[in-house]
């Protein structure tokens, strides 16, 4: 089950979404790319591109369809069931796409039980499930022999600048130095509490662990995109509307504590630019060992 909190942040954010999504639309044209290179010839089962025999896929987390699009522009002959735990964001999806291929529910993408699927791949969704490893294994348990897994991931180190200018904020704020800072009495809570959320992500290693125990067959690759913003107000309005994980960027922030802190972003950065870190994943199950 997707944490509640994440849910309510996404469903608020649903209509706004995709006007913000520039790091999740990056993500998801090099997921489809590295979709499209993973698939081995395979002219009985379907896995081929722009109108080959059709085949089933499964979109975990579809949100408001800008992966879904993609998906049934590229696979002709695939009908695409999408999935999300997000009922507005299902609603958006189901508005903006009318395509006979395409069909939608809304249901906790963790705990799909049946059906059988030729591809199962979802976009910038995966690092919010609450079990990686036990997740992995339902979407295999939902491939057929031959069939793939692939997904993109934020990483760790996304919005790493954030995180950096929220410390030297802490740091800095009503002290002479940064070392007095950091032994005052509650820096280590005020520290806490603006970390980002995006930094407790898991891991490269973490991700090959989960996939290692699962798949016999795996792969991933790193992409790294980098966005600009004329404020830090602005970034924290992507950030709530797409729900990527910058933490610490709650409305109740002070003006006081936003200055302070896009005064230390721009120090330290020269501007407000932040860095996505994404992981393209990838699990097969070979030809003849799926149900």
């Amino acid at each position: 089950m997707v944490d509640p909190a994440v849910l309510r942040r996404f469903s608020a954010g649903a209509a706004r979404y995709e006007a913000h999504a520039h790091a999740q639309r990056l993500s998801a044209v090099d997921l489809l790319a590295y979709t499209v290179a993973s698939m081995e010839p395979a002219p009985n089962r379907g896995l081929a591109p722009k109108g080959g025999p059709a085949f089933e896929i499964l979109e975990p987390g579809c949100g408001t369809g800008l992966y879904t699009r993609m998906l049934l522009e590229t696979f002709r002959g695939a009908s695409v069931f999408g999935v999300d735990v997000s009922e507005a964001m299902v609603r958006v999806a189901k508005r903006g796409i009318g395509d006979p291929r395409a069909r939608f529910s809304v249901a906790d993408a963790e705990e799909i039980a049946t059906g059988s699927y030729d591809l199962v791949t979802s976009n910038a969704v995966f690092q919010w499930f609450l079990s990686l490893r036990r997740t992995l294994a339902r979407m295999a348990s939902l491939l057929q022999g031959g069939g793939l897994l692939t997904f993109s991931f934020f990483g760790p180190e996304t919005y790493a600048e954030l995180g950096n200018a929220l410390r030297a904020a802490v740091d800095g704020h009503g002290r002479p130095g940064a070392a007095a800072g950091r032994d005052a009495p509650g820096h280590a809570a005020a520290a806490d509490r603006d970390r980002v959320a995006a930094a407790a992500f898991h891991s490269r290693e973490e991700i090959s662990d989960a996939l290692s125990a699962v798949f016999p067959r795996w792969d991933i690759v790193e992409r790294r995109y980098r966005q600009e913003f004329p404020t830090l107000a602005e970034l924290l309005r992507s950030i709530r509307y797409t729900g990527t994980g910058g933490g610490g960027t709650r409305e109740s922030w002070s003006p006081g504590k936003l200055a302070r802190v896009e005064e230390a972003y721009r120090e330290r950065e020269g501007g407000i630019v932040t860095t996505y870190q994404v992981f393209l994943c990838r699990g097969v199950i070979p030809g003849g060992e799926g149900r």
